[in-house]
């Protein structure tokens, strides 16, 4: 997701749409996230960089047409991966992403050879 425009050659910085302040706050994370900031959360999903925390559905009904690989819960969109394009709600992203404390184990396991 982004909110950036190329207008006649020109980059323009589209206004994301309002979002509900409910909605920038996980809710259905099945783990506690001991250094989540939820300021920077705030922000990156008021700024459209990343979807709001939607409600779920169990279908694909009311328009909720976009399903999350790893939860399986469809929601109005996701976010994408910038290699493949594929989708993944918020939430999961959330807990997917690599805690302060295991950053050290990944950036030393990437320059093993």
């Amino acid at each position: 997701m982004g909110n950036i425009a190329a207008s006649g050659g020109v980059q323009v910085r589209r206004r994301p749409p309002a979002v509900d302040e409910r909605l920038t706050r996980p809710r259905r994370l099945v783990r506690e996230l001991p250094d989540l900031d939820a300021g920077r959360l705030r922000r990156l999903i008021r700024t459209g960089d990343l979807a709001p925390c939607f409600d779920p559905a169990e279908d694909a009904s009311a328009g909720l047409t976009e399903e999350c690989p790893i939860c399986f819960f469809f929601y109005l969109s996701l976010n994408r991966s910038r290699c493949c394009g594929k989708g993944i709600c918020t939430e999961c992203f959330l807990q997917l992403m690599p805690s302060g404390a295991s950053k050290v184990i990944h950036t030393s396991s990437r320059h093993r050879h």
